[in-house]
């Protein structure tokens, strides 16, 4: 289960300021140019550095980081407070909390949100690889001296706080801070299943170890680097990937593999020095690519992350419906010796396969989503996509609206940034469906059905140009639903304008004279 997470930016791109709380489904909407795609980046990159977003900030990090420097440190902990610890360890029914850890434990986790060489570079790092930027700091919305960027994150569970990270990027310095909260590292076997099962046995045997003598401090720091490699392993298997799918995707994919193969033709010395200045990727447009030229089978995927049968078989079930009901067709990955896989399309009952750059620019647009939604997908994962309803027909729009809640209740965590009223009336649809089914209206309503409270729709509105949007939350209305109100406004003057030009032409007719 995903916590809870709340995301602030403020100064950051063309964002003034911005709170937004994910849920299961998050929509961006608003104008153009107005932080859409920033935010959706800046969530992206938070995800990679974070490994997801865990109930503990820290997974991922390498256990030795926590342990490399207690030899010189001293230990802060009496004889019988590590009998306490390791007796507890020993019970198959104890739940292992954050104060359990030895202090200096605890404190050199707690400085991993702080310390400017861990959390906060890998954050700056991934910034710029992402946004394609030789400084972060040139991310900051005002150019003065005093204004800075924030970037503020904070995971709840059942409405108590795990976690904390704020970051400040300023013209000359980047500052951080955060704190971990006395949450459970890992809780009893009902609540986490087997994995919570082998943790603990795993625990119990670290336990056993005894620890006497002149080379008790030395046994300790064992003990205590098998505690982090335990957690380490243990959070791990619970990693959540996040796939973004950006708005240019469709030339993309009809391309990538000339894009591929040029950029090893000149990825030689010899290749390089001919090209000094060239041209980069950002980091999302480049992982896009990469996921592309290095697709795989979901059989031959789920070799290297844990999906289980029934998680494939469901995953392929919405990608071959999105197949059958908008597509009229099946995408096919077909390796070549180059080994970069070339994609073909299948029209509906033909034998025929289609080259996509031959193909319409609808195939090209979905054709991603439909390999990563069958080849990468999984539950507790993130997938991030730009304006999903490009080039598609209205009804092709509200299918694609079915696809996305379909995702959400397979326990996929979706993320999009739209302009389409076409898509926002049908989530409105499934919204007032899934309040329906839960009053136990009619059984037989749809089973793409959303809950109001699983979907979040924030606009992105710039009143004043000089400050950057403001974001807001859209609250869900059974009879209005989601849609912007200057989606009415826009409908609202193209019926007055087609009103007063049938006017005007009845009035030219009736003064015609008579032949």
């Amino acid at each position: 289960m995903h916590p809870d997470i709340r995301i602030t930016a403020k100064k950051f791109g063309p964002i003034d300021s911005a709170a937004i709380d994910l849920r299961p489904l998050t929509i961006f909407v608003g104008p153009s140019n107005t932080g859409k795609t920033y935010l959706a980046i800046l969530i992206y990159a938070l995800h990679k550095v974070l490994k997801g977003f865990p109930r503990f900030p820290i997974t991922g990090t390498h256990p030795y980081y926590f342990i490399e420097d207690l030899e010189e440190d001293e230990i802060a902990i009496s004889d019988d407070d590590f009998e306490k610890f390791t007796s507890s360890l020993a019970n198959e029914n104890y739940t292992l909390n954050f104060s359990d850890l030895p202090k200096i434990v605890r404190d050199k986790m707690q400085s991993y949100l702080g310390e400017e060489n861990l959390l906060p570079r890998s954050l700056k790092v991934e910034l710029e690889r992402c946004f394609d930027l030789e400084r972060a700091e040139s991310i900051i919305h005002t150019p003065t001296e005093s204004d800075c960027s924030v970037i503020s994150l904070e995971a709840r569970e059942n409405h108590k706080k795990l976690w904390n990270f704020s970051m400040r990027i300023g013209k000359s310095k980047i500052l951080s801070h955060g704190n971990i909260e006395d949450i459970s590292l890992i809780s009893d076997v009902d609540s986490h299943g087997k994995r919570a099962s082998v943790m603990i046995r795993r625990l119990s045997k670290i336990a056993d170890l005894k620890v006497r003598g002149k080379n008790k401090k030395r046994h300790i720091n064992y003990l205590i680097l098998n505690l982090l490699e335990a957690l380490s392993d243990h959070m791990t298997r619970q990693y959540a990937q996040t796939y973004y799918l950006p708005a240019a995707r469709s030339g993309i994919m009809q391309s990538h593999r000339v894009i591929a193969s040029s950029l090893v033709a000149r990825s030689t010395r010899a290749g390089l020095e001919r090209f000094p200045e060239l041209p980069t990727f950002s980091g999302v447009m480049a992982d896009f690519m990469r996921h592309l030229i290095l697709h795989k089978t979901p059989d031959h995927y789920s070799e290297f992350l844990p999906r289980g049968k029934t998680e494939i078989k469901e995953m392929k079930s919405i990608a071959d419906e999105l197949e059958r009901r908008t597509l009229q067709g099946k995408i096919i990955p077909k390796p070549s010796p180059s080994m970069y896989p070339e994609f073909l399309y299948r029209p509906k009952e033909t034998k025929e396969d289609i080259r996509l750059s031959r193909s319409s620019s609808m195939v090209s647009e979905l054709a991603p989503v439909i390999l990563f939604i069958r080849g990468n997908l999984g539950k507790g994962d993130t997938l991030i996509i730009e304006e999903p309803e490009a080039h598609l027909h209205p009804a092709a729009q509200t299918e694609i609206a079915a696809t996305l809640a379909r995702l959400v209740r397979a326990g996929v965590r979706v993320i999009v940034t739209t302009h389409s009223d076409w898509l926002l009336q049908e989530i409105g649809n499934l919204m007032r469906e899934g309040e329906l089914r839960e009053e136990n209206v009619d059984s037989s309503l749809s089973p793409n059905a959303l809950r109001p409270r699983d979907v979040g729709v924030w606009l992105f509105d710039r009143k004043d140009e000089s400050k950057g949007s403001i974001v807001r939350e859209i609250s869900f209305d059974r009879v209005e639903g989601i849609a912007p109100s200057d989606y009415e406004d826009v409908a609202e003057k193209l019926y007055n304008r087609s009103a007063d030009l049938q006017n005007l032409l009845a009035e030219s007719a009736d003064g015609e004279p008579e032949v």
